[in-house]
């Protein structure tokens, strides 16, 4: 029997350090870069430019000062009917908070919360 190696990383996952809080329903979210714009991520998962401040719903606009991404998420694949892609955000807020974001179909949410 060979000895095991290194696991490799499962596709889509996060690296560490995991969120303390994964909500049960994404928040509504918007993500501007520096000059006002919403940042986006293309196809090939170019980020537009990085981002710099996050609103969660309708709350008060919080600057992003530190960020890790996008990490892609193609879910069932398989089935064209049920499929989703997505692609994930590590971000340090300047309250010294941390959200884990996902941009989907154009849309920005918040899935998870570091403390």
């Amino acid at each position: 029997r060979a000895a095991a190696g290194p696991v490799p990383p499962w596709p889509g996952s996060l690296p560490a350090p995991h969120p303390a809080v994964v909500l049960p329903e994404p928040l509504p979210a918007t993500v501007h870069d520096a000059a006002g714009e919403p940042v986006t991520v293309s196809a090939r998962l170019a980020v537009s430019a990085p981002p710099a401040r996050v609103t969660v719903g309708n709350g008060t606009p919080v600057g992003i000062v530190g960020w890790a991404g996008p990490w892609p998420v193609d879910e069932r694949w398989w089935a064209p009917a049920e499929a989703r892609r997505r692609a994930r955000f590590q971000v340090l807020l300047a309250d010294g908070g941390g959200l884990l974001l996902a941009l989907s179909g154009g849309r920005w949410s918040v899935e998870a919360v570091y403390d």
